[in-house]
């Protein structure tokens, strides 16, 4: 299969030496066994896991403004190039490239955290929190991956499916596994974050700085449970590992009214941000797939649906997220939110920040029902976004649960998350009266086969052990 294929791929790399007709043995020939000559060598391969979340088959695009770019939360503009055409309006089939990609992305992420896994203890020199340090990083990586995968190509997002998911893989080897269930794949997600937990209550430092949050600490492993258990409906999971990050809060907290902004760009992290990917000049530019900055190609705008939610004068998010008064658009509202200090566009990905975490609880309560807890989370997150929040009545629990719902789509507008929203609630796709040309489609039905993405074709092929597993459709 073709995860198989990228391990070959790594294996290969390291093998490769000169042909010589001497018996010498070739000095630079290495292989998983002995590439790491000491614990630097396991630090350096983590950063190198750490740089996958910068690709496009991750928070660059797939996991960063493709989901947004699929829903209701953006029109295409005639500037778009099509990259996405095939993305966004749902015409996409099993040998499309970015599909392939986004399957291969975190498979290599996978493959990568399981070597470090298998090679971190072979050391003398080896102590137990340093190794506990890393191999906690690498277990909640493979954990989040793993679900991110189940995202995309899972049959089914409940807790206790039998249907297909994806290929759990634990070691880096040449198997040709066939897709687990979803089941399989959540005992798997939650099983590596429980562990990953026990060990980081071990290490020899900490993982993160008050002004360096780019490394999945024990607070970003909770949140990681949160986002899982939220989409598995394991409410009572959601709840605790949501609360247990809100209990941090000698560390971490909703951004004020007046910090909110600086989350966006790269001279604050603020305190809301619980975990970013660092982007540098030459990485990519997160959220340039809407707005290109260095060429000034607005590839899509926001939905006029979207913008109907928030007050513009009120709500702090509007003023963060869009602009219409930029030097290159005056008087055109783009897409702001990515633009960084300079408006270049680079900025880092924010990939777990406090909003999220009250949301996944407000939800996780009300559905619990417990309204008057789900209320209060409610009201402190709009406290912190609304100078003046609309007095509404939500004592009635539909009332509060669409509330909740609806800023969940305000606050996370371009954050990763509506395309998978809208699967998670059984909902279709209606685009509005600003979906034109070049769009071609403009609504998704909620019981399309098209919100479950095709098994790459490529993997097909090569794994006779998938090849009859297909998702319906494709």
């Amino acid at each position: 299969m073709r995860v198989s294929k990228y391990i070959a791929a790594f294996i290969g790399a390291l093998i490769m030496s000169c042909s010589n007709f001497t018996d010498i043995q070739p000095t630079h020939s290495l292989t998983p066994n002995n590439a790491f000559k000491t614990m630097s060598d396991i630090e350096l391969h983590l950063n190198g896991i750490y740089s996958g979340f910068q690709s496009t088959g991750y928070y660059a695009s797939a996991f960063g403004t493709l989901p947004d770019i699929m829903s209701d939360n953006l029109a295409e503009n005639v500037e778009s190039l099509g990259s996405y055409r095939t993305l966004a309006d749902w015409l996409y089939v099993s040998n499309d490239g970015t599909i392939s990609n986004v399957w291969a992305t975190p498979y290599n992420m996978i493959n990568d955290c399981n070597i470090l896994l298998s090679n971190v203890d072979k050391f003398k020199e080896t102590k137990t929190g340093q190794s506990n340090r890393l191999k906690s990083q690498a277990l909640a990586i493979r954990a989040l991956a793993h679900f991110d995968l189940l995202r995309y190509f899972g049959q089914s997002y409940d807790r206790n499916s039998t249907e297909l998911g994806v290929p759990i893989k634990t070691e880096s080897n040449l198997d040709k596994p066939q897709r687990n269930t979803v089941k399989e794949v959540y005992d798997q997600v939650y099983a590596d974050l429980t562990q990953a937990k026990t060990l980081m209550g071990s290490m020899d430092q900490s993982i993160n700085t008050s002004s360096d949050r780019s490394r999945i600490d024990i607070i970003g492993t909770d949140a990681i449970l949160a986002r899982v258990a939220y989409y598995a409906k394991d409410y009572a999971t959601a709840i605790s590992s949501t609360t247990a990050v809100i209990n941090n809060s000698n560390q971490l907290g909703l951004a004020t009214f007046a910090d909110f902004p600086s989350i966006w760009t790269n001279d604050a992290i603020a305190n809301e941000v619980i975990w970013y990917v660092k982007f540098f000049p030459g990485d990519g530019y997160a959220g340039g797939d809407v707005y290109f900055a260095v060429n000034d190609r607005v590839s899509f705008k926001p939905s006029q649906n979207l913008l109907s939610l928030y007050n513009t004068t009120t709500d702090v998010r509007y003023k963060s997220y869009f602009s219409g008064t930029t030097a290159k658009r005056p008087g055109q509202l783009i897409v702001s939110k990515y633009l960084g200090i300079g408006g270049d566009g680079l900025t880092n990905w924010k990939a777990l920040r406090m909003g999220e975490i009250y949301l996944i609880r407000a939800e996780a309560l009300a559905r619990s029902g417990q309204n008057t807890a789900a209320r209060s989370d409610l009201k402190k997150l709009r406290d912190q976004r609304i100078s003046v929040p609309d007095i509404e009545d939500l004592s009635n629990p539909s009332f509060l649960l669409t509330a909740i719902l609806i800023e969940r789509r305000k606050e996370l507008f371009l954050e990763g998350h509506r395309w998978f929203d809208l699967r998670r609630a059984g909902q279709g796709i209606t685009r509005g009266g600003d979906c034109k040309a070049p769009a071609t489609a403009c609504s998704l039905a909620s019981n399309s086969f098209r919100f479950v993405w095709p098994i790459p074709q490529d993997e097909m092929k090569a794994n006779p052990n998938i090849a009859s597993q297909q998702n319906t459709g494709y």
